[in-house]
């Protein structure tokens, strides 16, 4: 009525939008719109599609209320082209030429070198070192270990709290300073300390193709509270992650005092703070081949501790300690004999104790003797 009884679509649009809430672009599709298309048919038609458009936005608006509704949506359209589209693949991925794996190693230069450890956990290394005595290091320090290889192998660090640490040659930095903490490359514990490194160059150490059939060169540890125990060398000898591998177990309160390589060794000496020295067969100790607590090697009394061990494979081979007066004594395998592994051992001073446990002396590999 209101379109008809105007002079022209001027007026028309003027008449609808005083009279409807309407914008000029919805007026000028009422003015297109043929009027005798609005049949009641229509009409009906239209409503019905403006019934179908307001469920589905309470429908959406339902679903986006709830996550679950949401993801259960979400899993049967998944599952719906998995049905269309799960049919295997007919044709395969492939390629004539062989794709070469990435091998870090290749860009490493092989040349031989030396990590220096020191007892404070300090790290570096030198190419030639011919005199423990010409390695600087800080004031009160000393030089634990000098370890032989080449930039291709690595380095393995044991620490007291039982863990080893496997780091590549190339990752030390060459210094002729003091070097860096073995920390930095590693997560080692607070009051932690490294007792002993061991090279994996198979020129040193033997490395092992078929572990099933051999085991290879063995640890023997020994701890502060008496415990012995032996376990394979070569579950150390790839890199590890910071964090490093468990090589022993301990009790409480307990820490690992000694480990190193068997080599040829038969027999081992123990000895304590309270001056007791006990002598066994390496036999008795069983082999572990995973990270363990171990044997009893000697049962100490109150307040006693493992001071040290040393390994025996020659007659002349004994052990040698520093007493609290700062004397050193020598123990041999002639007066102190193989007994049983677990005993108290022999009280070798009712008055001195042992300070310390003297180590065999570090030997240097001459390279040019070396391929």
């Amino acid at each position: 009525k209101i379109i008809r009884a105007s002079s022209g679509r001027k007026d028309a649009a003027e008449s609808l939008m005083k009279k409807f809430p309407l914008d000029e672009i919805q007026t000028d599709a009422i003015l297109d719109l043929a009027l005798y298309r609005i049949s009641q048919l229509e009409i009906e038609h239209i409503r019905e599609e403006l019934k179908e458009k307001r469920a589905e936005a309470a429908r959406i608006e339902k679903l986006l209320k709830s996550k679950t509704q949401m993801w259960k949506l979400v899993q049967s359209e998944l599952e719906a082209v998995a049905d269309k589209f799960g049919d295997k693949r007919r044709s395969d991925f492939g390629t004539t030429d062989e794709i070469a794996e990435f091998d870090p190693s290749a860009y490493i230069v092989r040349e031989n070198t030396n990590v220096v450890v020191t007892a404070d956990g300090w790290i570096k290394r030198v190419n030639s070192l011919t005199s423990i005595a010409k390695t600087r290091v800080r004031d009160g320090d000393s030089v634990l270990s000098v370890i032989p290889g080449s930039t291709l192998d690595n380095a393995v660090f044991f620490s007291s709290d039982g863990t080893a640490f496997t780091v590549p040659f190339d990752q030390i930095p060459v210094s002729s300073g003091y070097g860096e903490p073995l920390a930095k490359h590693v997560r080692l514990g607070d009051g932690v300390t490294v007792i002993s490194a061991i090279t994996t160059d198979p020129r040193f150490v033997e490395a092992v193709e078929d572990d099933s059939k051999h085991w290879g060169p063995l640890l023997l540890i020994a701890t502060k509270h008496g415990q012995v125990m032996t376990i394979p060398f070569h579950l150390f000898r790839s890199p590890s992650t910071k964090a490093g591998r468990r090589y022993c177990r301990l009790r409480k309160g307990d820490e690992v005092i000694y480990c190193r390589l068997i080599e040829e060794a038969q027999t081992m000496f123990l000895a304590s703070a309270k001056s007791r020295v006990l002598h066994f067969s390496l036999e008795e100790i069983p082999l572990l081949t995973n990270a363990g607590i171990g044997v009893r090697g000697i049962k100490l009394d109150a307040g006693d501790r493992v001071l040290g061990a040393v390994q025996l494979s020659r007659p002349s081979d004994c052990l040698r300690v520093i007493n609290n007066n700062g004397k050193e004594l020598v123990f041999g395998q002639q007066k102190y004999q193989v007994t049983s592994r677990g005993g108290r051992g022999i009280l070798t001073s009712k008055r001195n104790s042992f300070d310390q446990i003297i180590q065999p002396d570090i030997e240097l590999v001459d390279w040019s003797t070396m391929e």
